[in-house]
């Protein structure tokens, strides 16, 4: 099976993130494995630097403005 990359990641999250938000609950937090924070990092330090730094959806410790945690048993999800 191939690993998905940054941006499929990126996806995967937005829309577990709106799925929450179409049933009534708040996003609290992104959980990736080490591997998939890595390739989304990765990915961030290669786009460069933002005219507007407000519009950037991937930090060091937050993806869409959700705490970031580190959990190997999940690929990627948002609680």
């Amino acid at each position: 099976m191939q690993q998905p990359d940054a941006q499929a990641i990126i996806l995967e999250l937005w829309r577990k993130r709106q799925a929450l938000r179409e049933r009534g609950q708040t996003p609290r937090r992104v959980v990736l494995s080490m591997h998939n924070y890595r390739l989304l990092q990765q990915y961030h330090a290669t786009l460069g630097e933002l005219p507007d730094p407000d519009i950037d959806y991937i930090t060091r410790y937050t993806v869409f403005d959700l705490p970031v945690y580190i959990d190997d048993t999940v690929d990627c999800t948002v609680e």
